[in-house]
């Protein structure tokens, strides 16, 4: 069900600075707000389409806020449609695709909220060997000729590869355990420059990347990077990863496997986390009461 903004004031929250690092080459600031009248809710994913909108998913209804980038909120749907948010993303094409855990379900929609495929059985949770169910999937990634890779990895140990289309490909991984090529809480997914997959595993033990091919071939793995709870990670065009490190109040900054920076001492506890490819500016979940947006600019 669509949700339809009945006022046409916009309503916003100027962002204001705050000392919530303390790596001086960047500053935080609070975005956006939520509808008149209403709290955040339990806020959990953020993404941006690069053409100037910024999506926040919540456990609360409407789920799907669409803000511009200065904090302006432009509309909002989703109500009654999920069971249990996740994250949210926004392919090169401008759709949306989000995942709903305890349904097990992947869907992709437009901007505005019309849906346009679902990925598993609602309802339904599936086992490492399963080709059309998932169990509490947590992520999402579009590669740049269509194909749809699922982090299937709360309870499974696996991402699951489909056309398009939305047929069956694959299953790459579906090992559990910590060693290399293993999975063990997968919690994100991304494409890099050169069309490897780079999983965030092991989400709260000792933390890794993990580095595949997208014939489901293991590559390496960037581990030792002394993160608590990797909850959520961007990356910019230059396969810069940043990561939020939830319980460590932190974002770390890795390239070529190794740490180059940490954006520390926020007053935060970063959950999923967005890059705008346009302005190369970060937003992330705090996921802290009351689970507000923070957007990381570097100065």
């Amino acid at each position: 069900m669509k949700f339809c903004i009945q006022v046409l004031a916009i309503f916003a929250l100027v962002a204001t600075a705050s000392a919530q690092t303390t790596n001086s080459n960047y500053e935080v600031t609070n975005f956006g707000a939520p509808p008149p009248g209403e709290e955040w809710g339990d806020t959990i994913s953020v993404a941006a389409d690069g053409k100037g909108s910024i999506l926040v998913f919540r456990r609360a209804e409407p789920p799907v806020l669409v803000y511009n980038r200065s904090g302006e909120l432009q509309s909002a749907w989703g109500e009654g449609m999920f069971v249990d948010t996740h994250s949210i993303d926004v392919d090169h094409e401008g759709f949306v695709w989000v995942t709903d855990r305890r349904a097990h379900m992947v869907y992709k929609f437009t901007m505005d909220g019309q849906q346009l495929m679902a990925l598993g059985t609602k309802g339904v949770a599936g086992d490492n060997s399963s080709r059309n169910a998932f169990n509490r999937p947590s992520d999402i990634v579009i590669a740049p000729n269509g194909d749809i890779f699922v982090a299937d990895g709360y309870e499974n140990n696996r991402v699951v590869h489909f056309s398009r289309d939305g047929a069956f490909i694959k299953i790459i991984g579906g090992t559990p355990g910590t060693g290399p090529g293993e999975f063990e809480e997968l919690h994100g997914i991304k494409i890099d420059s050169m069309g490897r997959l780079v999983v965030l595993d092991r989400h709260s033990d000792d933390p890794r990347l993990q580095v595949w091919d997208q014939d489901g071939t293991f590559i390496e793995e960037w581990a030792g990077l002394g993160l608590t709870m990797g909850s959520g990670f961007t990356m910019d065009d230059n396969d810069t990863f940043y990561i939020g490190d939830t319980r460590g109040t932190k974002l770390i900054v890795v390239k070529d496997g190794r740490i180059i920076e940490e954006i520390a001492g926020l007053e935060a506890a970063p959950h999923n986390i967005t890059r705008d490819p346009s302005t190369g500016e970060i937003y992330m979940v705090d996921s802290d009461e009351p689970g507000q947006i923070k957007k990381v600019v570097k100065k």
